[in-house]
């Protein structure tokens, strides 16, 4: 039976920069960037993540991502770190996708689950995972 955690996540750091180096934002039109960010997830989840993601741009106002996050915290009173595997987009001002729980260590070995991240402009963002624990 799976438990359901949630809360916010907050973005500590974030770089993005094409595959010749430039700023993503310096590049219009259709572009592939590559980049990381530190996140802060609080709440049923208190942890820190380091990301790495590849993004695709159709066009400046939307694009499609893939990424690893290494998260390192406490959830369910039990401390460890594991590795989220993530798939979204952007589109309208709004980032959201979901995520898997693909490996996990310490205290949390065995973790597995999924997960849904919102990140909105002018909104807290948002965190869900349900998972299982042994």
């Amino acid at each position: 039976m799976s438990t359901e955690a949630s809360g916010t996540v907050g973005m500590a750091d974030w770089v993005e920069h094409t595959w010749d180096g430039k700023r993503y934002d310096e590049v219009t039109g259709p572009k592939q960037t590559t980049g990381g960010m530190t996140t802060t997830y609080r709440g049923d989840l208190e942890a820190t993540g380091e990301m790495r993601f590849l993004m695709s741009y159709p066009d400046d106002a939307s694009c499609r991502s893939t990424g690893y996050e290494v998260v390192t915290g406490t959830l369910a009173g039990r401390t460890g770190t594991f590795v989220l595997e993530h798939v979204g987009g952007f589109r309208d001002g709004v980032a959201e996708g979901t995520f898997t729980i693909v490996s996990a260590g310490g205290d949390l070995a065995g973790l597995t689950g999924t997960g849904t991240v919102r990140w909105h402009q002018t909104e807290p963002s948002r965190y869900t995972l349900d998972y299982d624990l042994a």
